[in-house]
């Protein structure tokens, strides 16, 4: 879609600044299970802090610079992470195992991937929001080639919608509207769905964020506390919950626990981009 340019280039601006302060919010606690009870950083930073949330999206974007007439494919970002990954941590590890064992395109992330409903893609929605501004199905569609590459189920689905849902804010401010789109492709089966509905549902009765973070655990958290879905719901709760104030909003979700320096940098892109101010 058509666009001013000043407005968009201050909307992607406020997305990776809300990125980098959510995530140097959250990184101090990532892996616990919390609550928390924060309400600004603790130990106040000097400087953000490093991040793969970010660092990996920008490897995409060098990459999709040096390709420009290739379309953007799990094959072709696999070409970036062979050459210039070396994270040997769960989902990213089977990542370079799958591909050094000659593994393509989908099956990459769905081949004996004990990780592929983790954060790992879902924190990666941002750059195909900016690269699609008001686009959600381009940039949907590619996110889903970008999850593909290191997961599989909601792996997938989380960076789907997360991407379409950061897209579609860049045109749309009402966030009934905003998860619609965002959850339009999702399987009714799939988990990250239903716990974004179960926050919606919770938070439109008025339920307390405590009460909405412990029904979350229960219905959805697993052993690992990089499980989406869990995490996708703490999101979206401490932007529902925010009711618009950013900091209280990082802070609502970084207090839920689990993997939290991915859970508040998400929502503060979203937040950059919805209002940039």
């Amino acid at each position: 879609m058509m666009m001013d340019n000043t407005e968009y280039l201050k909307k992607m601006k406020g997305c990776w600044l809300g990125k980098a302060i959510g995530g140097t919010l959250g990184m101090p606690l990532e892996g616990r299970l919390g609550p928390f009870e924060l309400d600004f950083y603790e130990p106040v930073p000097t400087e953000p802090v490093a991040n793969d949330d970010l660092d990996l999206q920008l490897l995409w974007l060098c990459h999709l610079e040096n390709h420009p007439t290739e379309p953007v494919s799990s094959d072709l970002l696999a070409q970036a992470w062979q050459q210039h990954v070396e994270f040997p941590w769960d989902e990213y590890g089977v990542c370079l195992r799958n591909i050094a064992q000659g593994y393509r395109g989908a099956a990459i992330g769905a081949t004996d991937n004990w990780f592929g409903e983790c954060m790992g893609a879902a924190i990666r929605s941002e750059i195909w929001a900016c690269l699609a501004p008001g686009d959600p199905e381009r940039a949907g569609a590619f996110a889903y080639q970008d999850a593909a590459v290191d997961h599989w189920g909601d792996g997938i689905w989380a960076e789907v919608f997360l991407s379409r849902l950061q897209a579609a804010a860049f045109v749309e401010r009402d966030p009934e509207t905003l998860l619609a789109i965002a959850l339009q492709p999702l399987p009714e089966g799939s988990r990250v769905r239903q716990a974004v509905a179960y926050v919606q549902d919770q938070c439109g009765q008025g339920r307390s964020v405590s009460g909405v973070r412990d029904g979350l655990i229960h219905r959805f958290a697993t052993g690992n506390f990089t499980d989406v879905a869990c995490n996708v719901g703490f999101t979206i709760l401490g932007w529902l919950a925010g009711e618009g104030d950013f900091g209280r909003s990082l802070c609502l979700a970084t207090n839920c626990g689990y993997d939290t320096d991915c859970t508040a940098a998400t929502l503060g892109s979203l937040l950059g981009i919805l209002d940039p101010e």
